[in-house]
């Protein structure tokens, strides 16, 4: 019986793994390869002898791995992907590589993805951008982590991207046209669709945004990215900040764009927590130009732009809740007023860092510029100077801002930079610092042990600087100021006391000679208002 009963287990087992083999078996399939890369299968339609690809056959055959590629074929119908058996635990990625033409539901719940597992999809031509036909709710009750367009020229025969194409129940993490012919949207359809993030890379024909080129699921998103395209003109009144969610405002790398509109946006970007206008060409701004719209701005960066026509606008001064700047890489222009620093850029209570590495401050500037961090500083504030040099030869006025706010400013500078008496003064907890391994650079003579450091207190001398110690606000002092104003209290009331003293003494002789009474007090005298009466009888008579 014992036998009987081995024998069975044995079949059913062997059974099962025939049983699988068969199901994940990519032979089955004429023209996929699972074995060409790791954890891959390719598709192609044009495999062999292949002369039939306007469909896909059924793929349920197919392993479970974490990028497929299907190549050149026609079409992709409706649910052509609902026999595929998805990894957990797995992000997980389709590429469709000369595609013609995506039919409706082609990507929709049919694809049965594990709850712990991502699915990206990415679109594309291998050689010139081509067209390519999608039909209506080609997307449709599906979650997306990449929905990507490549090297795609147009859609249905046309430049605009219709969201038509888009169902009901869609959620998309980043939608992103890259190396594409689009010019804008068209919003023939308006569904409830969810795309976090919108971004426009490489797309050299997109050349204006208006509010009627705008995506109307823009209105959900947390960020728009538009970048290296041929970006131009933002028209005015393009946003309507009250239906709009955006913390992200990205428009960089666009070599065109030379003209920062005014009014681009309608409204306050209340949820807007970065702002990022580096590398484009505007060379126009006007200087009456309001930055309300962007006041609740926490991240700002302006890497390779021309900071004067930036810093005039008052721009610092109407972004008070910023906490991270970056102006790395930009220039100051050659006619520049040397007192820019001083005239726009204000107190800012909320910075934690700051990027001015490889801009053609001079060194008054930098040192306007620590100066006014110095003063509004209530936290370790990191600021990156690469690209920079501090010379002793103002080493007063790096010390009078040192000492109005010791160890709050962490400065990056060169590794090649020269360990001199400014650098000693900013790094005297240097060895402190290290072990809190941040990523700040540090000249490296720092970490030379034989190296004899500057005495402070000596250079104060050489450098003839006036010090004006600051309040230290502490216990001592107002024990100190307490005992102070005390003492002038004193003096006050011993004062007082003899003034009145004083004005008394002569009331009381005034007195006296008016009554021209001769009073001895040497003698002493028993009753000093008799006497009075007797004397004043005797002159009436």
């Amino acid at each position: 019986m014992s036998l009987m009963m081995t024998s069975f287990f044995l079949f059913f087992y062997l059974f099962i793994v025939r049983f699988n083999t068969i199901y994940s078996d990519c032979s089955l399939i004429e023209f996929c390869d699972c074995d060409s890369k790791p954890n891959t299968v390719i598709c192609d339609g044009n495999y062999g002898n292949q002369t039939d690809n306007t469909y896909f056959p059924s793929l349920s055959f197919l392993p479970s791995v974490e990028e497929y590629f299907f190549l050149n074929f026609k079409q992709i119908q409706a649910n052509a992907f609902e026999n595929l058996t998805f990894p957990s635990n797995h992000s997980i990625t389709i590429r469709l590589i000369n595609i013609t033409l995506i039919h409706s539901d082609a990507f929709s719940n049919s694809l049965i993805i594990p709850a712990n597992s991502t699915l990206s999809i990415d679109i594309e031509q291998s050689t010139n951008p081509s067209s390519i036909t999608l039909r209506s709710d080609a997307f449709h009750h599906i979650k997306l982590k990449r929905l990507r367009f490549l090297n795609i020229n147009t859609f249905n025969g046309r430049p605009i991207f219709d969201t038509i194409f888009f169902g009901e129940c869609l959620e998309i993490d980043e939608l992103i046209f890259q190396q594409s012919g689009l010019t804008g949207f068209l919003n023939t359809v308006r569904k409830p669709t969810n795309i976090k993030r919108l971004l426009i890379r490489e797309c050299p024909s997109f050349t204006q945004l208006t509010d009627k080129s705008l995506a109307i699921f823009l209105t959900t998103s947390e960020s728009l990215e538009i970048s290296s395209t041929g970006l131009q003109l933002i028209n005015p009144h393009t946003f309507q900040a009250w239906s709009l969610d955006l913390k992200e405002l990205i428009i960089r790398n666009n070599p065109n764009f030379k003209t920062f509109s005014s009014n681009m946006v309608d409204g306050v970007l209340m949820e807007l927590n970065k702002l990022d206008l580096s590398n484009n060409s505007i060379n126009f701004i006007d200087k009456n130009y309001t930055w309300l719209a962007y006041s609740y701005t926490k991240h700002l960066i302006l890497k390779q732009q021309q900071l004067d026509l930036f810093l005039e606008t008052n721009l610092l001064k109407a972004l008070q809740s910023l906490k991270i700047i970056d102006f790395s890489e930009s220039f100051i222009s050659y006619n520049t007023d040397e007192n820019i620093i001083q005239n726009y850029v204000p107190n800012l209570h909320n910075l934690l860092s700051i990027n001015i590495s490889y801009i053609n401050l001079t060194e008054k500037m930098i040192i306007d510029f620590l100066n006014r961090l110095s003063t509004s500083a209530n936290q370790t504030i990191q600021i990156s100077l690469l690209g920079q040099t501090l010379n002793d030869s103002y080493f007063c006025s790096y010390f009078s801002i040192f000492n109005k706010s010791p160890n709050l400013l962490h400065l990056e500078l060169d590794e090649t930079h020269q360990c001199n008496c400014v650098v000693d003064l900013f790094y005297q907890d240097e060895f402190i610092q290290i072990v809190k391994n941040d990523s700040l650079k540090r000249p490296k003579c720092l970490h030379d042990m034989r190296r004899i450091r500057c005495d402070i207190q000596e250079q104060l001398i050489t450098s003839k600087c006036l010090i004006n110690k600051p309040d230290s606000g502490g216990s001592e002092n107002n024990d100190r100021n307490i005992g102070y104003y005390a003492f002038i209290s004193i003096i006050t009331v011993v004062l007082g006391v003899f003034l009145l003293a004083g004005i008394a003494r002569v009331v009381y002789r005034v007195r006296r000679n008016r009554r021209m009474t001769i009073l001895d007090m040497e003698e002493p005298i028993e009753n000093p208002l008799k006497m009075v009466i007797d004397e004043r009888l005797q002159k009436s008579y």
